[in-house]
């Protein structure tokens, strides 16, 4: 596991979420990556969130895909996620 950490912030105002992120390793990506795709080759969203919010997100501890309020921040989530790994 790296020790490279980042803290992103989806939402604003009363909906804004923070997070800490500690980056899990290149392996962990790519196995992440294939584990979370179906037999057709296509992403389980809810699947692949849920790892990085168990294997990636430090702060706050626990946080699950139901804790987001609707798919917009579960997008702008997703996308930070990304740009860190």
């Amino acid at each position: 596991m790296s020790k490279e950490k980042k803290q992103i912030v989806i939402g604003s105002g009363d909906n804004k979420k923070e997070f800490v992120l500690q980056h899990p390793g290149i392996k962990w990506c790519l196995d992440h990556d294939y584990n979370s795709r179906d037999r057709n080759g296509n992403i389980k969203t809810a699947d692949f969130i849920q790892g990085i919010l168990d294997n990636v997100v430090i702060d706050p501890k626990g946080f699950k895909v139901d804790d987001f309020d609707n798919m917009q921040e579960i997008t702008e989530f997703q996308e930070a996620v990304q740009n860190f790994l």
